[in-house]
């Protein structure tokens, strides 16, 4: 990268659902249609829906543009994939990020079948998740078990540690350039 680089600042914080998925893939992509070299990304999301976080995974990964993403709050359950999608990764000393099993709806009144449909669709959501964590970052098969039943924490150091991010650092602004919130 060198000063000549196209550089576009973006924010987000919201859920991963249809609608928040919608404007970060169209902002992503109206920065690739203008040129950009590269995007910042200030993120911070509790996470949503596993279909919607794989399809913005996959979407972040294919294009053409070099995204650099900072957790500048809390990023979790399947936000940590979509954070994990980026080229290069930081976050904040005060940041936060949490693994956790998918959960499925209410089951009050579903037949066995359905239970058990429901059922298998949150364990091929788990592995659709450990397959991302196991791909793009270090972390240890303990944590990948342990987020099979509970949440899981991961505070910075450990983050690093993982490989979720390259270094433990904030988001700034550089004076002179303009930030768009999705």
């Amino acid at each position: 990268m060198d000063a000549s680089d196209n550089v576009i600042y973006f924010g987000y914080t919201g859920p991963i659902e249809p609608g928040g998925v919608g404007r970060l893939a169209g902002a992503l992509n109206s920065a690739v249609n203008n040129g950009a070299d590269i995007v910042h990304l200030a993120f911070s999301s509790n996470g949503g829906y596993v279909a919607d976080g794989v399809y913005l995974y996959n979407h972040i990964r294919a294009l053409p543009l070099h995204l650099v993403i900072y957790n500048t709050g809390s990023v979790g359950s399947i936000a940590v994939s979509v954070f994990l999608a980026a080229d290069e990764r930081y976050c904040s000393k005060h940041a936060m990020f949490m693994i956790h099993p998918t959960t499925m709806g209410h089951s009050e009144g579903m037949s066995a079948r359905r239970l058990q449909s429901t059922l298998d669709a949150a364990l091929a959501d788990d592995d659709r998740t450990d397959n991302i964590l196991r791909e793009r970052s270090r972390i240890p098969d303990a944590v990948l078990a342990s987020r099979r039943h509970s949440e899981v924490h991961i505070a910075p150091a450990e983050a690093r540690d993982y490989g979720f991010v390259d270094a433990v650092r904030e988001f700034a602004l550089p004076k002179g350039h303009e930030i768009v919130q999705i």
